[in-house]
């Protein structure tokens, strides 16, 4: 009797466990309407890349920081740096998956330009892992 109710109990859990979205899923309206900066002071390897939300006003000083814009419409505005070491502003598209969790940045030409794994995104982090 002990272990048929230990197992209605267990199964019981597993149900609702099962059944409960994952709160650290990411889905693409996460994205919209911030401009992503990049805080490479705080990447914690070569590979994964914070971004913060424009709120944050903690930057140190920096010649050129990366920016990214998702608007809801596919398309988005990045920083670009010139060989002259300017930057400068451009417009292209941008989509996302949110199976794979990859993130795709396309040029004005339709050229894939960046790819990332989105890790994390919350009101003020973007956790980015270059592909």
């Amino acid at each position: 009797m002990k272990k048929l109710l230990f197992l209605s109990l267990f199964l019981s859990l597993v149900i609702i466990m099962l059944s409960c979205e994952k709160d650290d899923e990411v889905n693409e309206r996460d994205l919209i309407g911030v401009q992503w900066i990049e805080s490479y002071e705080e990447n914690p390897s070569e590979e994964i890349e914070i971004y913060r939300s424009e709120r944050f006003n903690a930057f140190p000083t920096s010649r050129y920081r990366q920016m990214f814009y998702f608007e809801s419409n596919n398309v988005c505005e990045y920083s670009v740096l010139a060989p002259n070491d300017a930057h400068y502003t451009a417009r292209g598209t941008w989509e996302y998956d949110e199976d794979t969790d990859i993130l795709k940045i396309y040029n004005s030409g339709a050229e894939e330009i960046y790819e990332f794994e989105v890790v994390e995104v919350t009101n003020d982090v973007l956790t980015l892992k270059t592909n």
